[in-house]
């Protein structure tokens, strides 16, 4: 029986404080949601804010009201307030930014934001309240973002992917050269085997020039009317021609490169020694880039790897730009008695086959006559 006394005292006691518990929060600034979990998602989005809406600060991540905030008339809130995954509605007043990030920033009658307004994945609705600073609704963090986000380097995995995705893509050319423009590709092969150096240097010359050029081309056809209808057609005519010669120059360097790491049998097919050529050359280009991949994670290493892969790479398209440049794309050849390929046993019998195409039949051989006297 004594404890009933207790009892009803201690509902007193707090039927008395749910008041002033009340008041209180008023007075705090307003009345949160319930508190939810902050995520790392959340706090790298959190993170971009700053960036992405050209604020010149923002509220750290800790401090977002998650799932809605409510600021109630008569309270005032001295500076920013940003809320995350939910509404933010002001009845009262904000010194500072109000923020949202997706969620409503909703401005009611009596309600006053000194600063501003800004709603990402969400609106900013003025229902009879006063902005006194910029009011901006933004659809999505990733657009109004974009140019602030870094992008994502690549993995380790990704780079060695890459490296060789190019060089399936340079397999594929160079197969497409072997057998449609083979002896293009002789000529400049030669012309790296007797001036190397003087290939490079040419080479180097005609990257220097190559955007000169460009712009000459430019103001030579921008003198007439018609010409000037042509401009768009022609840089893509030269960027398209400047392309083909550096891709056919660094293919002759790579079967120069890959001929003379291995022995050629004389009944091998010409073929075949090409292909095998020149598999081995991209191999051995390729492999410096693939090896500055596998480093990604280690920054120090990979950085003197991709100095050595980027000069080993530059100085073998700049020599096959100029050999390329120096036989006309493999069309010219400066001796015009360049010892042909060694052929095999099959392919030099090549010539007693008849020519269906011209309906001529292959020269015989000449046979010597002797005449006896009687």
């Amino acid at each position: 029986m004594r404890a009933l006394p207790m009892l009803v005292a201690l509902a007193a006691v707090s039927l008395a404080a749910a008041p002033s518990v009340a008041q209180s929060t008023a007075a705090g600034g307003g009345t949160p949601a319930a508190p939810q979990q902050l995520d790392s998602r959340l706090r790298a989005d959190i993170g971009r804010l700053g960036a992405s809406l050209g604020l010149p600060h923002v509220p750290p991540a800790d401090s977002f009201a998650l799932g809605g905030r409510t600021i109630p008339a008569g309270a005032t809130v001295n500076g920013d307030v940003a809320v995350a995954n939910g509404p933010l509605e002001i009845d009262g007043r904000v010194n500072g930014d109000a923020i949202a990030l997706r969620g409503d920033v909703v401005v009611r009658p009596g309600g006053v934001v000194t600063g501003d307004a800004v709603s990402v994945g969400g609106h900013v609705r003025l229902s009879g309240g006063t902005v006194n600073g910029e009011m901006r609704s933004l659809s999505d963090l990733a657009t109004s973002g974009a140019a602030g986000a870094a992008a994502a380097p690549l993995t380790t995995w990704g780079a060695m992917k890459m490296v060789v995705a190019w060089f399936a893509v340079l397999l594929v050319i160079g197969i497409g050269v072997l057998l449609f423009a083979e002896h293009n590709l002789d000529g400049v092969v030669s012309e790296l085997e007797r001036h190397f150096a003087r290939a490079f240097w040419v080479g180097l010359l005609a990257e220097l020039g190559l955007v000169p050029l460009l712009l000459l081309l430019v103001v030579a056809l921008a003198i007439t009317v018609i010409g000037v209808l042509l401009i768009p057609f022609a840089i893509v005519a030269y960027i398209i021609a400047a392309a083909g010669l550096l891709a056919l120059g660094f293919l002759a360097v790579a079967r120069f490169t890959g001929r003379g790491l291995f022995r050629v049998e004389p009944d091998s097919v010409v073929r075949g020694v090409t292909l095998r050529a020149l598999f081995t050359g991209l191999v051995v280009y390729l492999s410096l880039w693939f090896v500055v991949a596998a480093f990604t994670w280690l920054p120090a290493a990979q950085v003197v790897l991709r100095a050595v892969a980027v000069a080993v790479t530059w100085v073998a398209l700049t020599a096959g730009l100029g050999a390329a440049v120096l036989t006309r794309a493999g069309t010219q050849h400066e001796h015009p008695d360049v010892t042909p390929t060694p052929r095999g046993p099959n392919e030099q019998l090549a010539w007693q086959t008849p020519t269906p195409v011209a309906g001529v039949a292959a020269a015989r051989r000449p046979v010597t006559t002797i005449k006896s006297t009687p």
